[in-house]
């Protein structure tokens, strides 16, 4: 049985397989898959299997069914990977994202199951998926020092990294108090060390200073971080 895989905003969030003949996606119960969002249409579109094919169709949408960005106006074929989106988001068929499914539990409302068979987002769901998205989204530097890991978003213009107490990343690791500093700027972010005695490796070459891009890897001493801009 072919699967589909629900994305909201870039994001998977849940895999779902196509058990039935016809699969109807919207904003209301009685749905197979539910999602209790404005961007979401009472009845929103609906995918059937017919013989050995499976098409999508637009339900008379307010905000209308795209397939492969194209807005529907007519039922479909469904191709392997091909897209259906909707408001904040979409349905990849029968394809496996290589992206792990966001972190983030979605739970029946108090008092009821979801009935066999069927999926259910509340407005709940989507609000604390939302959130962890924009923390996911968020430039982040993960560290490493002897076993030790951790990770610290880069809230603020500029990240300084070393020892001291007064350090936004207080390594737990002898060496400079303030080590390098990780700032961003017009064009992106950029590091630099701070220390006269102690090299700095960006992606294995020795730096003074050096511009970020996403999953750089920067040693210093024993402490090994990586570099994660904005997704």
């Amino acid at each position: 049985m072919p699967q589909v895989t629900l994305v909201m905003e870039r994001t998977p969030v849940q895999v779902y397989t196509l058990d039935r003949p016809v699969i109807r996606i919207g904003r209301v119960e009685g749905m197979d898959i539910v999602i209790d969002n404005v961007s979401v249409s009472r009845a929103q579109a609906e995918i059937r299997q017919e013989g050995k094919v499976w098409t999508v169709r637009d339900l008379g949408s307010a905000n209308g069914t795209f397939l492969n960005g194209q807005r529907l106006t007519a039922p479909q074929a469904l191709q392997r990977g091909d897209e259906i989106s909707f408001g904040k988001f979409s349905l990849f068929f029968d394809r496996v994202l290589t992206e792990p499914l966001a972190e983030v539990d979605v739970t029946p409302k108090e008092g009821r199951a979801n009935p066999p068979g069927t999926y259910h987002l509340s407005a709940e769901d989507v609000e604390r998926l939302q959130q962890a998205i924009s923390v996911k989204r968020q430039a982040q530097v993960e560290w490493e020092v002897a076993g030790t890991r951790g990770t610290h978003f880069v809230r603020g213009g500029a990240v300084l990294v070393g020892c001291s107490r007064l350090c936004d990343l207080r390594l737990p690791v002898s060496g400079p108090k303030q080590h390098i500093l990780i700032i961003r700027g017009e064009h992106g972010f950029e590091i630099r060390n701070l220390s006269r005695w102690h090299r700095m490796r960006v992606n294995g070459e020795v730096k003074t200073s050096a511009p970020l891009k996403s999953k750089d890897i920067i040693e210093v001493g024993r402490a090994r971080l990586t570099f994660l801009d904005q997704v």
